[in-house]
């Protein structure tokens, strides 16, 4: 989906965020990405990746600069209340009640919603992800990796989000669970959510996406199309030397 003069769905303006104020980790970040992409946010280990997302969705503690939703400024709206904005984000672990059936977590996250919408709402999404639907009270705990991120997913798009951020969806999951995973991410995406996208797998996080860009050490250093990053020779510099000069402080 192409999101070519599409108005801008997030963005952010010299992000500076960390978990504590003199030890910033996101060291002025500006980004932005147009209603109906998905962008994946690629880099090194440690490169602030997913403190950069956290930051974003109110988990991290921002110390200067700005987060917009649309026109709208949410850089001191609680976590918690960026969902009624419209911004959901699916964290790497914990994402679901693994001691709650598929039904009780839907419900759950449904319970920020007006009583006469929850039960469509979860029927749409029981239609979605039709795995869920055939055994809604097993309980979460039983499902398998590709499942339970898939009832995360289906958590967070209770509420309908313009956005959607996940933090390494595919992490500790096999290559065709992975397949899955995000050959489901790209439909979501094509019904209009924005989606952006933390991963490792970088092969195959650039088959789905519209754009990738590049953090190294909390900065912003590259970015562009997906389809010619894979091959692009800054890509595996960056990759590379930052390894590279991770070996040599360890040595």
């Amino acid at each position: 989906m192409t999101a070519t003069g599409q108005p801008v769905a997030l963005s952010t303006k010299a992000l500076v965020a960390g978990y504590e104020r003199d030890l910033p980790i996101v060291r002025g970040v500006d980004f932005s990405i147009r209603s109906g992409e998905l962008v994946i946010v690629l880099g090194p280990n440690g490169a602030g990746k997913s403190t950069f997302v956290k930051a974003v969705a109110g988990l991290v503690p921002i110390h200067s600069g700005a987060t917009f939703l649309g026109d709208r400024d949410i850089t001191s709206v609680p976590a918690h209340e960026k969902i009624r904005h419209g911004l959901a984000f699916v964290p790497q672990t914990e994402n679901i009640f693994a001691t709650l059936s598929i039904n009780d977590n839907l419900l759950l996250a449904a319970n920020i919603l007006p009583k006469e919408k929850r039960s469509r709402r979860i029927a749409d999404l029981y239609a979605m992800f039709p795995d869920l639907a055939s055994r809604p009270s097993l309980r979460a705990g039983q499902l398998s990796g590709g499942q339970r991120q898939m009832l995360a997913v289906a958590r967070a798009l209770i509420v309908e989000p313009s956005v959607l951020i996940l933090d390494e969806p595919s992490a500790g999951l096999s290559p065709k669970i992975v397949s899955e995973v995000f050959s489901k991410l790209k439909a979501i995406n094509e019904t209009g959510v924005t989606i952006i996208l933390v991963e490792q797998n970088v092969k195959a996080a650039l088959a789905i996406a519209d754009r990738a860009v590049i953090l190294v050490e909390g900065l912003l250093r590259h970015e562009g199309p997906a389809a010619t990053l894979a091959d692009d020779p800054i890509v595996a510099e960056l990759y590379l030397g930052a390894r590279h000069q991770s070996k040599a402080v360890a040595s």
